[in-house]
């Protein structure tokens, strides 16, 4: 499916960097990996699509400035994303003329973030703005309460914004500037790109789970477990009910082991058996990090509220505290195959 049509006319063959004015109010989640101020223009004939999560990839024969042919790789959203937004495989057809404006990327000088692609049929395809570096696929996957009869924890849910703070259900996390010397060594030695979990088909912590941006997270009962199954790396965590002790021998994981218990219709879980890790962003945790969350149905506001607190005396010695909102979603919850950065698509 393609979208936004438009005609373009005066293309010039191979590579080009354009003059654009600095993206202000761009959001900085993908500055790490790609210049929202360096906009390059990429015309060539599609060499290769992969549909993939947890990105998708364009693959373009074009010519560098001196005239050497070149493949310039494209970075797109996750094919769930795309997948969510009506858009599937057949969104680019290999063989088939292109020019993409794009963010160049700081590592790879022949890679971008997918902005906008001009085909060859006078239509286009939008992923990230230029102008605003913003991105398409955020908004509008979130629906009410009422609209799908939400009453309780239980269903789908989805975080329903990415760039406004209120708007995207993301309440600051206070405790992190406590952290110490240990967890100051191990932040400084993380690079938020090759260490990334995303990239490793890993989750990191529930607290990124809970956050992932576009991705669906269900909340199910069977028996004395309450299944949290989050989209972003078909995370599974299983809450038991049944217990009130955790075992003796947990082997530690990026999710830990969970138990709780319904404090009216809040369900409260006691996670430990934590791995070293990624706890949010490039802040890190050790392996005795415990979590505590309360998880409610917000009747007011109709929203999922996840609220946290972690425990980490080895790496911070404040309590690390936040909370997250969900709202509903109508949208199916998607199987997520990651297939780790590296490996070949075949």
């Amino acid at each position: 499916m393609k979208k936004n049509i438009v005609a373009i006319a005066g293309l010039t063959l191979g590579l080009a960097v354009l003059n654009v004015a600095p993206q202000a109010n761009a959001h900085h989640g993908f500055a790490a990996h790609f210049d929202p101020d360096n906009i390059v223009r990429i015309e060539g004939t599609i060499k290769q699509y992969d549909f993939i999560n947890p990105h998708s990839y364009l693959h373009i024969d074009t010519f560098d400035e001196d005239g050497e042919p070149i493949v310039y790789r494209c970075d797109l959203q996750a094919r769930t994303h795309l997948m969510r937004h009506g858009h599937d495989e057949t969104l680019f057809t290999v063989g088939e003329s292109i020019v993409v404006l794009g963010f160049q990327a700081r590592r790879d000088p022949h890679s971008c973030e997918y902005g906008v692609g001009y085909f060859e049929d006078g239509t286009s395809f939008t992923m990230r703005t230029i102008d605003e570096a913003e991105s398409q696929f955020a908004p509008g996957l979130a629906t009410t309460s009422e609209e799908i009869g939400q009453e309780s924890i239980f269903g789908n849910w989805i975080r329903p914004d990415i760039y406004d703070d209120y708007e995207s259900g993301r309440e600051p996390i206070y405790g992190l500037g406590s952290v110490m010397i240990p967890g100051e060594a191990a932040r400084s030695v993380f690079d938020p790109i090759m260490d990334n979990p995303v990239i490793h088909c890993e989750s990191g912590s529930p607290i990124r789970s809970w956050g992932a941006v576009g991705l669906a997270t269900s909340i199910s009962m069977a028996d004395d477990q309450v299944i949290i199954y989050h989209e972003t790396m078909d995370a599974t965590r299983i809450v038991h009910l049944g217990m009130t002790e955790h075992p003796a021998d947990i082997v530690p994981s990026d999710l830990g082991h969970s138990i709780g218990y319904f404090e009216g219709d809040t369900l409260v879980v006691d996670s430990i058996g934590f791995s070293a890790g990624v706890l949010n962003g490039a802040n890190q945790n050790s392996e005795q990090m415990t979590m505590k969350e309360w998880i409610s149905f917000d009747e007011e506001s109709g929203r999922l509220l996840i609220e946290f607190t972690v425990i980490d005396r080895r790496f911070y010695n404040q309590d690390i505290v936040g909370a997250q909102y969900l709202q509903p979603t109508a949208n199916e919850v998607l199987p997520y195959e990651c297939l780790p950065e590296g490996r070949e698509v075949l």
